[in-house]
């Protein structure tokens, strides 16, 4: 929680929120991510989503000691059910189902959340995804494509357009979790990619990851080749990786 790597990757996160943009924080916490995108990356509005009392109560202390609480919705309870029934209450405004940038702040892994992440975008433009996890050092460059493959697999559950695609623009290494174990987040813009929230130098027309020179790299969506980080098809993360 105090690690250096978690203090810079709260800045980096702030860095890319865009002032009038409408945030989704799917694991609050205390306001780790929350915060910085109000204050420092003037966003419009945060959802904050949160199941533990105690940080609910400190999460609220926070806002209201920053003033930004009338700019913040706090959503109590398992983030997957808060949302679910939010968007089926019908009691949905215009920054509901609509959100430009989401953060998926969760260890060891935020699998569990991908599918209401890529529900609650913005159903035009699409958005950006944060997406953190425990990543075997040696497995970076498949989780990052096995990443961009399961949200593309989500856009086609949710009848998103054709069009629409998942591009990993860069994968932050926040800190060592332990030995050949690290904190990684994927940037990863899900949407159609003549969006104008997707600015890259060059034309690119379908899912992949993008290399620290630049370069991108196509993902096979075709057969699943999942990391031994992912979730069990149990839905459980068993972390037989880590022994």
């Amino acid at each position: 929680m105090f690690s250096r790597g978690n203090v810079t990757e709260k800045k980096r996160f702030a860095s890319f929120v865009q002032e009038g943009e409408c945030v989704l924080d799917m694991y609050a916490g205390i306001g780790y991510y929350t915060l910085p995108a109000l204050i420092h990356g003037k966003a419009k509005t945060v959802t904050a989503c949160e199941w533990n009392p105690n940080a609910i109560y400190a999460l609220k202390h926070n806002l209201q000691a920053n003033g930004v609480q009338d700019r913040v919705t706090v959503l109590e309870g398992d983030c997957r059910e808060s949302l679910r029934a939010l968007f089926d209450s019908g009691d949905v405004t215009d920054t509901i189902k609509q959100f430009d940038r989401v953060s998926l702040g969760l260890l060891p892994s935020s699998e569990g959340g991908w599918d209401i992440a890529i529900a609650s975008l913005n159903q035009t433009t699409g958005g950006w995804l944060h997406i953190h996890g425990n990543v075997p050092t040696a497995e970076r460059n498949l989780w990052s494509h096995w990443v961009c493959q399961s949200l593309f697999f989500l856009t086609k559950k949710h009848l998103y357009s054709k069009d629409w695609n998942a591009i990993c623009v860069h994968v932050e290494r926040v800190k060592s979790f332990a030995p050949l174990v690290d904190h990684l987040v994927a940037d990863v813009f899900v949407g159609p990619t003549n969006s104008p929230k997707l600015s890259l130098k060059y034309s690119v027309g379908s899912t992949g990851v993008i290399d620290s020179s630049g370069q991108f790299h196509q993902t096979d969506v075709g057969e699943v080749i999942s990391p031994s980080c992912a979730l069990g098809k149990d839905g459980i993360l068993h972390q037989d990786w880590l022994k």
